[in-house]
This record gives structure tokens, sequence and C-alpha cells, in this order.
């Protein structure tokens, strides 16, 4: 089914907002997860509404949370967000980082007692729009074993970092998997293969059906040096914190009976406070990647996120595509809370 982004927004802010979400905070969690859609990550799209519901229903994330500065120097502060949707604790913690980084040339945010944050590239964006050099960093739940092991103990541990430029801004979002476990889920709500690499069976063997990768382990992204990324995200998003750690984070891809309590660490950094000229050295450090001659003259060479602005652009125009399976899911929840569904 094919729906425009506002519909998509709209319907995200109903079902929310019957569950006891505040309209603002509905409204972020909209703004997340139809702009991940706009911009071609489906895996962190409409897809996690369902999810995100349910958790609110069944009291497992708090609607109307009471977010708290735990700790707070000019520089740091460590926002404890009382069990809130990931992307109400995740907006806030920026904008702190941000504001501090104003006065102080840095801000940091570390946040403990969320959800599921979806894609990074939201609050990295945001940071760059400001004129900072924004960091996020996130656990996850378990997903990939370390070298050598059986058992699954870190998550995909997501790195994203926003760069600003005088038109849009360089946007890195990356797993530290071979892929992100969003893209596996939605291989199997699909019913389709995942390709050879991407994860292994429980016995280690490499595998091409989700279901046997979802109960087995993702590889880690180059081997040996994803999983140390992923170690280090684990230790700056969750460790500092004192969120959940490796097994402890849960209910963030599959139902659980307790809150998921996931970390994150927000970081913005004002260019000025290094000296003029950041922008003007950025433009001509991407103009002149973005002018090398390309293998293929049909395919310019691009950076990240020059991909994530032209898909923007086209599903403003042609709609977004909703699969029919998550099309049903969505409106037995509408149903299940009588609010108009979406289309």
């Amino acid at each position: 089914m094919r729906v425009e982004a506002e519909q998509l927004h709209q319907f995200t802010v109903r079902l929310l907002g019957d569950l006891g979400v505040p309209v603002a905070d509905a409204g972020v969690v909209a703004d997340c997860l139809v702009e991940a859609e706009l911009e071609g990550q489906v895996s962190h799209g409409i897809t996690r509404l369902p999810h995100y519901a349910r958790r609110v229903r069944d009291g497992l994330i708090v609607s109307a949370p009471e977010m708290r500065v735990a700790r707070e120097t000019a520089a740091t502060a460590l926002l404890d967000a009382g069990n809130a949707l990931g992307p109400v604790a995740g907006l806030l913690a920026m904008r702190i980082a941000v504001e501090k980084a104003r006065l102080q040339g840095v801000g940091v945010c570390a946040v403990r007692g969320s959800n599921h944050l979806g894609a990074l590239s939201f609050y990295v964006r945001i940071a760059a729009d400001a004129g900072m050099i924004g960091i996020a960093l996130c656990n996850t739940p378990p997903a990939m074993a370390p070298p050598g092991g059986r058992a699954a103990f870190l998550g995909t541990n997501p790195i994203a970092a926003g760069v600003p430029t005088s038109t849009f801004p360089v946007v890195v979002d990356m797993a530290t998997s071979q892929v992100a476990r969003g893209a596996v889920l939605k291989a199997r709500r699909e019913g389709t293969a995942i390709p050879l690499g991407w994860a292994v069976d429980r016995e280690g063997r490499a595998t091409t059906d989700p279901e046997a990768a979802l109960s087995g382990s993702l590889a880690p992204l180059g081997g040996a040096k994803g999983f140390a990324l992923a170690l280090l995200v684990e230790v700056l998003a969750a460790v500092l914190s004192d969120a959940a750690v490796g097994p402890e984070v849960t209910g963030t891809f599959a139902d659980s009976d307790r809150p998921s309590n996931v970390g994150h660490l927000f970081l913005a950094l004002d260019p000025e406070a290094f000296g003029p000229g950041f922008t003007q050295r950025m433009d001509g450090l991407a103009g002149a990647l973005r002018g090398i001659e390309p293998v293929d003259a049909g395919h310019p060479v691009r950076l990240p996120g020059d991909r994530r602005v032209q898909e923007r652009e086209r599903r403003r125009l042609v709609g977004l595509e909703i699969p029919d399976a998550l099309i049903g899911e969505l409106r037995v929840l509408a149903g299940e809370r009588g609010v108009a569904a979406l289309g």
C-alpha cells in the first residue's frame, strides 16, 4: 500500500496519543519513524511502531515519563529517561548536548532507562543543523557473539555522526554488525532469504534463513574489528550511564516482560571552538570527493548521507510503499484502540 508521509505521521500520532503518549512526544516518535521511511531506512521506520505501541499498551514503556538530569557538569549530563520512548529521550539528550556545546565548545549527554532509539541519523542531523558535529551511540539486545564464541552477547550497537556543510550534512549511520538486525527482521516478515555472510546459525554455520540468523548470531562488520567497535559502544553508551549491558538489554526487537533500560551517548562539538572556516573546509573536502572521476559515469561518487537526501525528495513525491503485512498489523492495532486506520 502506498501512503503519503503526512498520513503516516498523523496515524502514528493518533495511535500513540490514544495510548496516553502526549501529543508532542507522539510527534517526536512520528518524526523519527517517518524520516527513516523517507530516507529508505525502512528497517527503522514504521515497522517499529507496532512494537512501540504494544510495549506502551502493556506498561513496559512509560507513556508520559518523568525524565530528569541525574548528574551534570558544565559540559556533561546524565539523563535518566524514566523508561521513555527512545526517540523522546534521544531528542532531549541531543538538545542538552548541543546547548552545552554552545557554551563550552563540547557537550556530552549519556542516557539510561531508555528504549529503542530508531535511526541514529535523526539525532546527529539535529546537531549538524545547529552547526555542530554530532555523534550518537546506542547499545541494543544481544545479536553478535564474540570472536570464537557461540552465544550472542553484544548488540548491533550502531554509531552515527553528522557533520555540517553549507548545504546538507554528511551523515554516517551504521551498525557495528554486517547488517542491522532490523534488516533480518524485515526479511523474516516478508518471507525472503538473507544474503550469505550476514549471519550464522546457533552452530556457527553461515545461513540465509532469517529465522536461523535471529536465533544465532549476526556477523560483525569487518570481523573482530567490528566486534571491538561494538564493545566500545557498549562501554560508552551503557557501562558509562549504568544502563543494561549485554544480555540484560531486552525488549527492543522481541516481546519481553521487563523494561529494556537501553543506554545512549550523544556528543555535540562546536567547530567554532577551534577557530573559523570549518564549513568552508568541509565544503572543499566534500566537493573534492564528489568530483573524483567515477568508475561508472552513470553513478557519480557519493558521500555518506547523499543517498538519503535523494531518497527523501523522491519518496515525498511518489509516496511511501508499506508492505501489506505491516498494514494489516497496524490496522489490528488501530481497531484495538478504536482509532482511524491508516489510509
